[in-house]
């Protein structure tokens, strides 16, 4: 499986929220991707043959590029799939371009629509805000319409941050039962100053933890489970044996590229700056950037640089040390994770329960292999 995020606006966007992290340092002008580097991104991956090739587009926002835009992207997927290739794509949005032209094209190419909600209005709107200062909680409430109208498969991306982490239940209920999502991701929220204080509506230390122990609780707690919470169901699969998906919680840092408008390429992107620029999709293969020193170095810091601390924890099974963006320099010089206390916090009270779901779905496994074998 290949992932590519792409963006093709690059951090051109129609919201000012205050929280964003994603300020790319790439200079040059702010124009939708070329029809140049849109055909090289498209041929060059999919000329690698991994199936399924996922195209992730996100911004930004990526629905300034247009729905012309993806039309051609779509087309020219057709054009180079190899036969048999599977070609998915997905959107990131804050839903407030969404209308029944971009909601029947979603449903029209199968296209997965992860959509930005972080909870009631009055947990979302304080960070989600149009330039003039407006909430965009009625927008995003109105796409998520618009988008189940037409029968897309849509997920809801809540981020956790300072208007909304002391509310878990209030988030829960509106994401569920308000608005009927039935997938939901959850993003702690960390960011730094540039004199490396953390910024007012970040999450303190415990916060993360508290709040998605909260969370935990209410899921489990369901006794015909019809949500999916992405971080619980990739750690059930983790302990029953599966690869894990979360890429926060993998061992390498190797789950995706980020191709930005211009055609450059970086390894994350929560790390588009020129430090970890791999390349140009125009003039290199995905091959040649991924076997770049700069991608092999990022690929390899959690086992080669991971904090201290991590490699006496016994939860460094499932949490692998966390995503290296909240990494810090302690008093040592040694890195830590900032969400350390957070992710201790939640296994403490949460493993045992996740242990149990893993078992039971090794025994369904392993009642499925009799049944088949018979």
């Amino acid at each position: 499986m290949s992932t590519i995020l792409a963006k093709p606006v690059g951090d051109r966007c129609n919201l000012s929220c205050t929280h964003c992290f994603y300020h790319p340092e790439i200079g040059g002008p702010r124009a939708v991707m070329s029809e140049a580097t849109l055909t090289a991104m498209t041929r060059s991956f999919l000329a690698v043959g991994e199936s399924p090739t996922i195209f992730a587009w996100q911004g930004g926002e990526p629905t300034l590029a247009g729905v012309e835009f993806y039309r051609r992207a779509r087309a020219l997927q057709q054009q180079y799939a190899q036969p048999g290739q599977e070609v998915i794509n997905a959107f990131q949005t804050n839903g407030l371009l969404i209308d029944e032209q971009w909601a029947g094209f979603f449903a029209e190419h199968n296209v997965l629509v992860g959509l930005s909600i972080d909870g009631p209005p009055d947990c979302h709107d304080p960070l989600r805000r149009t330039a003039a200062g407006d909430g965009s909680h009625a927008a995003a409430t109105a796409a998520w319409r618009a988008l189940r109208q037409a029968g897309c498969a849509v997920n809801l991306l809540c981020v956790v941050h300072s208007a909304n982490r002391d509310h878990p239940e209030q988030v829960y209920a509106h994401l569920t039962k308000d608005l009927g999502a039935d997938y939901l991701q959850f993003i702690p929220c960390v960011e730094w100053t540039p004199e490396g204080r953390v910024e007012p509506y970040s999450l303190r230390p415990g916060e993360y933890g508290r709040f998605l122990t909260a969370l935990f609780d209410l899921w489990a707690a369901e006794t015909e489970r019809s949500v999916s919470v992405k971080l619980f169901d990739d750690l059930v699969l983790r302990l029953a044996g599966k690869p894990m998906r979360d890429c926060m919680h993998r061992e390498l840092c190797d789950s995706h590229v980020v191709v930005e408008a211009d055609g450059s390429v970086y390894p994350c992107d929560f790390f588009v700056t020129p430090h970890h620029r791999l390349g140009d999709i125009n003039e290199s293969t995905p091959d040649e950037l991924r076997a770049s020193p700069r991608a092999r170095a990022f690929r390899e810091r959690k086992p080669k640089h991971r904090p201290a601390a991590c490699a006496a924890c016994e939860h460094l099974d499932l949490c692998q040390s966390g995503c290296c963006k909240f990494w810090s320099p302690g008093d040592s010089g040694e890195f830590e994770q900032y969400l350390c206390e957070d992710m201790l916090c939640f296994f403490a009270r949460c493993r045992p329960r996740l242990e149990q779901m893993a078992e039971a779905i090794r025994r369904r496994w392993q009642e499925w292999r009799v049944r088949a074998r018979s």
